[in-house]
């Protein structure tokens, strides 16, 4: 049995070499394959992150009416502390607000002249209302808007985040529909280069194989190496595709910490995820590799 998987073998590596510029053109589209789906992966990652960061700092800022008294103001924020969907409440009396105003303005003497001729604090009390999600910010709004809360407040803010959050979601869906499109039609000239090469390797065994068949072979000795072929195509194009996209990741995260202002760190992901992501890649070109030797073997090994 030893000897005989060793002739499996050996004869599955002499015929990857013997049609190397096949071969090699097999692995690249099978690369490209495994390439475009990684990039999938990173986006997906980076906009999931980013999406995150943005929902880290989304808030809504409840602004009252100056004449709100602060009994009200802390009885609506004992209100909002006891909805489910509220993270947290922070209150910001009159007083806070104006000494938060004059140091936001504290560049502008226009301004701070304006101020001082006020006889009086011209800002009401706000809370900065954090929700668990952002999908929970509606609820949170729509609840604010009962009459006996929505006399008392001057105006809340939170159109702006949703608006980003939104954006970057529509596009996120967009390039990853492209990316799965491209992987898809890389993944159908991979099946249809692999079938090919797989024919021509029969062709060019013909004889042999004819002559294994006369001597007593069984059909499976005679198909397993074609098909341990696809698997070498499989392993090599995984390994291939870790060369690649470790440099890649190297490249980007500079430009992935700027642009999230966050710790993230693409390599640690992959690395922490090398398993799964590699792990899954590697079964899906088996799958692919083997489904394509196996239909070229059965349709062209009838000798």
């Amino acid at each position: 049995m030893f000897t005989s998987s060793f002739r499996v073998i050996k004869f599955a590596w002499q015929d990857f070499f013997r049609n190397f510029w096949l071969s090699f053109v097999t692995l690249t589209i099978l690369v490209l394959a495994l390439f475009a789906i990684n990039l999938l992966i990173i986006f997906n990652v980076t906009a999931n992150a980013a999406i995150q960061a943005i929902e880290d700092k989304v808030d809504v800022n409840v602004y009252f009416k100056a004449d709100a008294s602060e009994d009200q103001v802390q009885n609506i924020q004992r209100y909002l502390e006891s909805l489910m969907q509220v993270k947290s409440v922070e209150y910001i009396s009159k007083d806070q607000a104006l000494e938060n105003f004059r140091e936001r303005h504290k560049d502008n003497p226009k301004i701070l002249q304006s101020l001082e001729e006020v006889s009086k604090n011209p800002l009401g009390a706000n809370l900065i209302v954090k929700a668990k999600t952002p999908a929970d910010y509606p609820l949170i709004l729509e609840n604010l808007s009962d009459p006996q809360y929505d006399s008392l407040i001057e105006s809340k803010d939170f159109e702006d985040y949703r608006l980003v959050i939104d954006r970057i979601s529509g596009i996120t869906k967009k390039v990853n529909t492209a990316v799965i499109i491209v992987a898809l039609i890389f993944a159908l000239i991979s099946i249809l280069i692999i079938f090919n090469a797989i024919r021509v390797a029969i062709y060019t065994h013909k004889e042999e194989i004819i002559a294994m068949k006369l001597m007593g072979a069984t059909n499976w000795f005679v198909r397993s190496p074609f098909l341990l072929q696809g698997i070498i195509f499989a392993v090599l194009s995984v390994i291939a595709t870790i060369i690649i996209i470790y440099p890649l990741l190297g490249f980007i995260q500079p430009y992935v910490s700027i642009l999230l202002e966050s710790q993230f760190n693409l390599i640690n992901y992959f690395n922490q995820n090398f398993i799964l992501i590699f792990g899954l890649q590697f079964l899906g070109a088996i799958i692919v590799n083997l489904l394509s030797s196996y239909w070229a073997v059965n349709k062209y090994m009838r000798v």
